[in-house]
């Protein structure tokens, strides 16, 4: 069950859900606490890699 907690958490974090609407929802008042359970995805780092990443040059 607390398996299943994580994975919809991160879920939320993946679809750009705020933190402290994350926090609303476990019930937690510490953010380190609910950041623990919003871990992103390879494809949610990768989006923001690309992102950071320098435009490329066309001439």
């Amino acid at each position: 069950m607390h398996q299943l907690r994580h994975s919809a958490d991160t879920h939320l974090g993946e679809a750009e859900v705020p933190l402290q609407l994350i926090m609303g929802k476990t019930r937690h008042k510490n953010p380190r606490t609910a950041m623990r359970y919003a871990r992103p995805g390879s494809e949610a780092v990768a989006e923001i890699t690309g992102i950071l990443a320098p435009p490329h040059r066309t001439h």
